[in-house]
């Protein structure tokens, strides 16, 4: 099978419900576990149903530390809901690329897309997503998980 390649496309305006934190690199499995329960039940309890696959949403350049937003993609604005609260992903340009296999592999990816980026003259505007477009099952085969990365993109200014 072809390795998938990038594109860029235009995107709407993206309105999520989330769970927003700052961690270690070691501590995402906790916060997504954490997070994404806390994230369905609160739009349970409002009666409000997701738009499309969950996603976890980076802000600005990792570190040591991602912050980070454990995201669930719904129609409108969300009012928020205790640790919940609303985030959007403005209207804009993203390069994406479809990831098949382990999140092991999501770093090598995400090194694929940025090299690809920067040779089509795009910049980063510090906004990268993941949309999990598999649900990981408990002892499941990670080979067959598929992730789209996107990171939001501007074009580069001349000097």
């Amino acid at each position: 099978m072809a390795e998938p390649s990038p594109e860029v496309v235009d995107n709407p305006e993206l309105h999520l419900a989330v769970v927003r934190a700052t961690v270690s690199g070691d501590k995402l499995p906790e916060l997504f576990d954490r997070g994404f329960p806390l994230v369905f039940a609160a739009l349970g309890r409002a009666g409000i149903a997701p738009v499309s696959a969950p996603l976890g949403v980076m802000h600005g350049e990792p570190t040591n530390e991602f912050d980070i937003s454990v995201a669930v993609p719904v129609a409108d604005p969300f009012a928020g809901d205790g640790e919940v609260r609303a985030e959007t992903i403005p209207a804009g340009r993203a390069a994406r690329l479809l990831v098949r296999g382990d999140y092991e592999g999501l770093g090598e990816a995400y090194g694929r897309l940025y090299g690809w980026i920067a040779a089509q003259g795009f910049v980063p505007t510090g906004l990268a997503w993941e949309e999990y477009l598999t649900e990981p099952e408990p002892g499941g085969d990670p080979a067959q998980n598929e992730t789209m990365i996107w990171v939001q993109v501007a074009e580069a200014r001349a000097a």
